[in-house]
Order: C-alpha cells, then sequence, then structure tokens
C-alpha cells in the first residue's frame, strides 16, 4: 500500500491537526486531565477468514492519559497491547483447511486519538454525566507473527516464507519481495465509545476501536507460494514446512506462483473493550 498509505497518513494527520485546533479554540471551558485503563478482546482482519461466528479471540489492554479541552473535545495518548490469533483450520472454509496456515501475533501500539463526544461531559456534573463519543487517531505499532512448529513458537518473519529477500536467486528474480518485511507499521484506529461517570472523578465506559493498518503481514501472508524446495535450499526446512502446510493435512502443496492470501487490503485489527477513567480537574475548570 505504498502511495496509498502516505496519502492516508498525511490525510489522517491533516484532520488530526484540524480537530486538535478546534479543540483549543475552544478551551475556555472546563478542562481536566484523565487517566486511564481498559480491558477487553481482540480479533483480526486478513488474509486468514475469521468469520462471524467462529472469531478466534485474543486478549488486549491499553492504558491512557487524556486531556480534555472542554466538554466535547479531548486528545489522548495511549498505549495498547492485543494478541490475535487466526487458522485455517478454525476458519470454517474448506479451501483455506487444506492450506493449513495459522498464526499468533503479540501487538504493542503507541497512538495519538483526537475524541469527540456528542452530548457534553463533564465528570462530576449531575446534567452532563455521561456521553457517546468518536475518536481518530494516529500511531505506531510492533508486531511479532508467530507459528506454532514441533510443539515450539518460531517468528515467521526471519524464516521469508514468502522468500522475501531471495529476489537475486536464478529464477526469482521479480517473483518475490527483494526483503523481508518490517516488524513496525502505521495503525490508524476508529473509536465508538460511551462513558458514564459514576461519582466525583471515576467514569466508566465501554468502546469498540478498529485498527486499520499500513502493513499486509500481521499475518505474515501476503504473496504467493514459492517451490518449498527452493526454501529448503536457500533457507532452511522450518522455512519450506511453514510456508505451506498442506502436508500437515495429508494434501500436496500448492503450486508456486498460486495466491496465499484471500484478502486484497491490508490488515486490520480491532478490539471492544471495557475503560475506567480516573479525571483531574485543572485550577482553571469551573464545573
Amino acid at each position: 500500500m505504498g502511495n496509498n498509505s502516505r496519502l492516508n497518513t498525511r490525510h489522517i494527520a491533516l484532520l488530526m491537526g484540524l480537530i486538535f485546533a478546534i479543540g483549543v479554540s475552544n478551551s475556555s471551558q472546563a478542562q481536566w486531565l484523565e487517566m486511564g485503563v481498559s480491558s477487553g478482546v481482540t480479533s483480526y482482519v486478513g488474509d486468514i477468514p475469521n468469520p462471524v461466528g467462529t472469531f478466534q479471540w485474543g486478549a488486549a489492554g491499553a492504558a491512557y492519559a487524556k486531556y480534555n479541552f472542554n466538554p466535547h473535545w479531548g486528545l489522548k495518548l495511549q498505549w495498547g497491547a492485543h494478541r490475535i490469533y487466526a487458522a485455517d483450520s478454525l476458519s470454517g472454509v474448506a479451501s483455506r483447511d487444506t492450506i493449513n496456515l495459522s498464526f499468533r501475533n503479540n501487538i504493542q501500539s503507541a497512538t495519538l486519538h483526537a475524541e469527540f463526544n456528542f452530548w457534553p461531559f463533564v465528570p462530576g456534573s449531575r446534567k452532563k454525566k455521561s456521553a457517546p463519543y468518536v475518536g481518530l487517531g494516529i500511531g505506531r505499532i510492533s508486531f511479532d507473527p508467530q507459528a506454532q512448529y514441533r510443539g515450539q513458537w518460531v517468528s515467521l518473519q526471519p524464516l521469508g516464507t514468502e522468500g522475501q529477500g531471495l529476489e537475486d536467486k536464478p529464477g526469482m528474480q521479480g517473483l518475490v519481495e527483494p526483503e523481508r518485511y518490517a516488524l513496525s507499521a502505521w495503525t490508524f484506529p476508529v473509536t465508538l465509545g460511551f462513558r458514564h461517570n459514576l461519582r466525583d472523578k471515576h467514569s466508566l465506559g465501554v468502546e469498540f476501536v478498529y485498527c486499520y493498518t499500513s502493513t499486509d503481514y500481521l499475518d505474515d501472508i501476503k504473496g504467493k507460494f514459492v517451490d518449498p524446495s527452493f526454501l529448503r535450499l536457500h533457507r532452511n526446512g522450518m522455512a519450506a514446512d511453514l510456508s505451506d502446510r498442506s502436508w500437515e493435512k495429508g494434501h500436496t502443496v500448492r503450486a508456486p506462483g498460486t495466491q496465499r492470501g484471500v484478502n486484497a487490503y491490508n490488515d486490520a485489527y480491532w478490539s471492544l473493550m471495557v475503560q475506567y477513567s480516573y479525571s483531574i480537574p485543572s485550577k482553571r475548570c469551573r464545573m
């Protein structure tokens, strides 16, 4: 997603700058600092089907600090951790079951979110104590897709399961990526949530966050199958075995050049979180 990624990054950064400017311009009202934590479940959208009804869940958690300019606008800095899973054998898709790929991935993120409350929200207020909200963010993630092999979890990126880094080998020119993919990427979270003030400075909320990314390798799958014997020769037996796991199901491995994934878009992940926050009013705040 070369050009599209750059465009998306620039557009989102500009939009967040506009939201920030609007928040600052309206900062004469109540202001406060908010500290919070959240936890919940997470799942992924990528090249291994993960249809509704067979979602493969992982755990998610986050901690954040948020500055609220007024009862509507706030800017949040957040650190998060998500563990996602998926397996062809659990997808319910027969054609993928024979391929038999699977992975897990521990994602860590640092993101900046602009949030807007549809209704005015002020901690401790009797009239402004709950609000639905939306958010838009940008940030970076680090990740490490792994697969289970002979009873152990192994990192997939160093193996180059789609022949990454072997473009200089005879017969592979132009067929594989020249380098292994990076283990970091941009993320663009979109949030929909609801918060409610319990009493004084304590609040609870629930939020759904969908995170677009600039990578197609959260699952180690993007390109096409390569000849396992080629990987066995130039890499090792583990790389060959994990590039196409049809052999574990007693099937013939796919022909070189066959598409390995099913998704033409970059990977994404989402989470459903329960959130607790503690608010600290500024000295200028008048609630």
